[in-house]
C-alpha cells in the first residue's frame, strides 16, 4: 500500500475541520484528496486530536518493538528449549501415592471438584 502525502497529524487536523463545521468538500479539495480517501482516514483515527495522533503513534511504535522481542523469545525458546522433566505424582514423597493402583489425577481429588473425579 502507498504511503500517505499527508502526516497523521495533518490528518488529524482536517478531521479536526470538519468536526468544526468545514464542508468535506472544501476540505477534500484542499487536501487534493479524494471523499473516499477523507472518509477512510475519519474511520481510522475517529475524533483522535493531532494530540492524541501524536500518542497513537507512540504506541504502535511501542508495540512494534514489543512483537519484535516476543518473535525474538519465541525463536530463541525453539533453538534452545527448556530441558526441566516435569515432576511426577509418584516422586513427590507422598505416603498414598506408592501404594496402591496409580490414577491420573487422584492427588487432586479435594476441594470444589471432589465429586467430579475418585481414584477408584
Amino acid at each position: 500500500m502507498r504511503r500517505s502525502l499527508h502526516t497523521d497529524e495533518e490528518i488529524a487536523f482536517l478531521l479536526d475541520e470538519a468536526a468544526r463545521g468545514i464542508s468535506i468538500a472544501d476540505i477534500c479539495a484542499s487536501a487534493h484528496v479524494s471523499l473516499g480517501t477523507f472518509y477512510r482516514w475519519r474511520r481510522r483515527l475517529g475524533g483522535l486530536k493531532p494530540a492524541g495522533v501524536a500518542r497513537l503513534t507512540q504506541v504502535e511504535r511501542e508495540n512494534a518493538g514489543l512483537r519484535a522481542e516476543v518473535q525474538r523469545l519465541r525463536a530463541a525458546l525453539l533453538l534452545h528449549p527448556l530441558r526441566a522433566e516435569p515432576v511426577r505424582p509418584s516422586q513427590t514423597g507422598h505416603a498414598g501415592s506408592q501404594s496402591g493402583p496409580q490414577h491420573r489425577g487422584a492427588d487432586a481429588c479435594v476441594g470444589r471438584f471432589a465429586f467430579g473425579r475418585s481414584a477408584n
